[in-house]
């Protein structure tokens, strides 16, 4: 696939109007890979009455039929044959049914090369030794949850010299390891490399709060150090507070600089990761585009318009995943109007579609769709 390659290539990461037409072409290879190679995909297309041929234009691509996120639990799909699988990965949730989404060598290579550009562009690159302390699970055999891949590979950019995990296995569980983690974050201190938190926010906001209720004197971190948050609150939702509080609590009592905390929005079922900008804005790159689409219809929306949050990429060569819709609710907002000097369109998400009556959208799709792979 000529376009894709030359797109994941294409050297300045957030120029849409200079990448268009290869986005466009790679979208139009991503539909028709999949479609050769996927009967189910190919029932779909055929069901939609929509055709990669028929992809020409940006507004074409945002006509390519959607699957919702939440058909990921329940299905697996392939668009190349099982030995070609290099990883699996599964959704960050606790408790349920889990996204299961397989890899190929060609989507982990673009992959690689798509994330080494990001973090280079945002300046997240360092060679010196690095201090982790991750806010997720402790890796075990077993658990293939995508956000323990993703974190253990964040750990490329900066050389590790030690690795704490908030989440330690105790038996069939995990549990939060509050005295582990102020252990070695008091080392931290006291050695005065860079530290990285990385990891879901609920976490940081709960050790921030213990600190602070049990009097711990404030640390004060190498000012080099860096926090990146991603995965949401999850379970945690009713406490979840405003990013600026957040990052003023990690100012406080961390001494990390607020400029310094970057959320990343990721997804198990869309491979492309959006870090924030230097003013908590997350940019849409050339390799994906974000369509906000009314929550009847999946009409795509216009800018500041609330309704699910879908997204477009050819990333993904080894399964139907280049045109999904995700269960949050987001909006889209001009590039613009950010002033950190990335033009391209940046999205803010809302919430989970809760709702009785949103929720039913995404499963009357997802029964549509199963109609769909059983008939």
């Amino acid at each position: 696939m000529e376009a894709r390659e030359r797109l994941f290539s294409y050297s300045k990461i957030y120029d849409h109007e200079g990448s268009e037409g290869l986005f466009v072409a790679a979208m139009r290879e991503s539909i028709d890979h999949h479609s050769r190679n996927c009967d189910f995909y190919r029932k779909l297309l055929h069901d939609s009455n929509f055709s990669a041929e028929e992809i020409k234009t940006m507004a074409d691509c945002k006509r390519i039929p959607t699957i919702p996120a939440h058909f990921f639990k329940y299905h697996e799909i392939l668009s190349v044959n099982r030995e070609n699988i290099e990883v699996h990965a599964t959704s960050s949730g606790t408790e349920g049914q889990k996204s299961q989404i397989f890899l190929d060598a060609s989507s982990l290579r673009l992959g690689t090369k798509m994330a080494v550009k990001a973090m280079k562009h945002h300046g997240f690159i360092s060679i010196i030794p690095t201090n982790y302390l991750m806010l997720g699970y402790e890796p075990k055999k077993g658990n293939e949850a995508g956000n323990i891949k993703v974190a253990l590979g964040m750990t490329r950019f900066a050389p590790a010299k030690e690795r704490v995990f908030v989440l330690r296995s105790l038996g069939e569980n995990y549990e939060i390891d509050y005295f582990g983690v102020m252990k070695a974050l008091i080392s931290y201190n006291r050695q005065r490399l860079p530290v990285r938190i990385m990891g879901f926010p609920s976490y940081l906001y709960m050790l921030l709060k213990m600190m602070k209720e049990s009097g711990i004197k404030p640390l004060r971190l190498n000012k080099r150090s860096l926090v990146l948050t991603g995965g949401g609150w999850k379970r945690f939702d009713d406490m979840m507070i405003d990013k600026a509080e957040l990052y003023h609590m990690v100012e406080t009592l961390l001494g990390i600089p607020a400029e310094n905390c970057r959320d990343f929005y990721s997804a198990v079922e869309h491979s492309v990761a959006y870090p924030e900008c230097k003013r908590h804005h997350m940019h849409v790159p050339i390799w994906s585009r974000v369509v906000i689409r009314d929550v009847k219809t999946l009409a795509p929306l216009g800018y500041n318009e609330p309704g699910f949050l879908s997204f477009i990429s050819p990333l993904v060569s080894s399964m139907p995943i280049s045109s999904i819709v995700m269960g949050d609710i987001a909006v889209l907002r001009d590039g613009k109007s950010c002033g950190c000097g990335i033009k391209t369109p940046y999205f803010e998400v809302i919430g989970r579609a809760g709702s009785a009556k949103v929720r039913s959208c995404a499963i009357a799709a997802s029964e549509l769709m199963k109609e769909g792979l059983d008939g």
